[in-house]
């Protein structure tokens, strides 16, 4: 009876051998190339552009220039801060005549919808055609759609309308007012 109590309770008891999987995770040795760029929200710039020295006629007297800035964008905002210079040198029956517009600094905040900004701001400048010069703070508003604004090369264009008004030196009447239309290049 021992013996038939021992069997029958008894239980096969083979022992389950499973190999123990251990997943060993090692680093690439290259990195991955999929690499996630987030683009800069400040860019400095080159800006090359065209002025009209005398807006309110109907006469349409072009002068080349170019600029440097800086901008600094937070959100929606943006603060620029640059210097510019445009010159055209023509000759007349009189003699040379040279036409000249700088601003060094020139400080504007922007403010973005998409991709249009728009924005006003000051420099201290000078102004100089053939009945005028000047040299003071002259206020501008600008407008501009930025076209590439998730890249690293970044690019603009704008349109700036600047009226000389406070004046440190003037001779001849106020400059009456200009407007410059450029395309910025930033990176």
């Amino acid at each position: 009876m021992t013996l038939v109590t021992a069997l029958g309770f008894a239980q096969q008891a083979i022992p389950e051998v499973l190999p123990h999987i251990v997943q060993i995770q090692s680093a690439p040795v290259l990195p991955s190339l999929e690499v996630k760029v987030t683009p800069k929200k400040s860019f400095g710039y080159l800006r090359m552009g065209v002025s009209d020295s005398n807006l309110q006629t109907t006469d349409v007297v072009m002068i080349p220039g170019f600029g440097l800035g800086y901008r600094i964008v937070s959100g929606a905002s943006a603060f620029d801060i640059s210097a510019s210079f445009n010159r055209r040198e023509t000759i007349t029956d009189e003699g040379k005549e040279r036409t000249y517009l700088y601003t060094v600094p020139k400080a504007n905040y922007l403010y973005y919808v998409d991709s249009f900004y728009a924005g006003a701001g000051a420099a201290w400048g000078g102004v100089k055609t053939e009945d005028t010069n000047f040299v003071g703070i002259i206020p501008n508003i600008s407008i501009g759609y930025e076209l590439n604004q998730t890249g690293v090369l970044r690019s603009f264009v704008q349109l700036d309308v600047s009226q000389p008004a406070i004046a440190a030196v003037k001779e001849g009447a106020l400059p009456k007012p200009y407007a410059e239309l450029s395309f910025g290049a930033g990176f």
